[in-house]
């Protein structure tokens, strides 16, 4: 077995454990559209597989040939722990701005959307959004890049620590409130750690509406320190009673996977709200 299936393995495997344990546990009956939520999750996972992946591994790999034909495995000697580390900070930080900047652009809002519109989380939140959504991701368009320089497997770990990291957050479990409860003398450095790392509680809060929300904030996938340095970062400390968006009964969920293909009018939709 290579290293690339590996750790394909490692990731498909702790999925599937994390998403059996909250199915077990009925997190998912709790959904209001169990169905329509299962739907979209087969469209992204689909749309990643199929299109996303194959189109921007072509595209990326003819353009890092053609802009630097002679550097193939020119960075192979770079150390593990800093290549990992640079390729890490360099993803998240692009994630933190494509995602701010797509929630300030109304325009481009709607490819994100689909991912807000779950009024439960669980960990198959992960994979509900816009069949294009992925073809934005700095991520897929890096690692293409960083394989031909020789730091394929840097790349890929750094992938690797922002999936669990996202499992971690999108979770139906509570862990961090659960542990900062029980574990009352260690609230110190939940108070650092919180500015730091995201966590279920702040990147619930952006998921929420109402009380304890922060739908246009919260940006940073795994970093937090990216929220707190950049001032978008709302910390609420409390559970959140309502996810997804106050209109989500009333779009269409042909748009909701194929926009902008698919458009539909505002005026047709009976909420006014984001």
């Amino acid at each position: 077995m290579s290293e690339r299936e590996i750790i394909a393995s490692i990731v498909s495997s702790g999925f599937i454990l994390v998403f059996v344990i909250e199915l077990l546990a009925g997190k998912f009956k709790e959904s209001p559209r169990p169905w329509r939520d299962g739907g979209f999750i087969m469209a992204g996972l689909s749309a990643h597989a199929v299109m996303s992946t194959p189109l921007i591994g072509f595209i990326a790999g003819w353009l890092v040939v053609l802009m630097f034909p002679n550097s193939s495995g020119a960075l192979a000697d770079t150390p593990f722990w800093l290549a990992l580390g640079c390729i890490f900070f360099t993803q998240e930080m692009m994630h933190y701005w494509l995602h701010r900047w797509i929630h300030e652009k109304e325009w481009l809002w709607k490819i994100h959307r689909t991912h807000h519109t779950a009024e439960k989380l669980n960990t198959g939140v992960i994979w509900r959004y816009n069949i294009f959504w992925t073809l934005l991701l700095p991520q897929v368009w890096m690692l293409p890049f960083m394989i031909y320089f020789g730091l394929g497997i840097p790349c890929v770990v750094a992938g690797m620590i922002t999936f669990f990291g996202n499992m971690l957050t999108h979770t139906a479990f509570r862990w961090d409130l659960w542990l900062r409860k029980k574990m009352p003398w260690s609230e110190p450095a939940w108070c650092v750690i919180e500015k730091v790392i995201t966590l279920p509680d702040t990147h619930h809060a952006h998921h929420a509406w109402g009380p304890g929300s922060n739908l246009n904030g919260n940006y940073a996938t795994t970093l937090f320190i990216f929220d707190t340095v950049f001032g978008t970062a709302k910390i609420p400390n409390r559970e959140q009673k309502r996810y997804g968006l106050p209109k989500a009964k009333n779009l269409d969920w042909k748009e909701e996977l194929f926009w902008p293909l698919i458009r539909k009018p505002e005026a047709s939709l009976s909420s006014k709200q984001p």
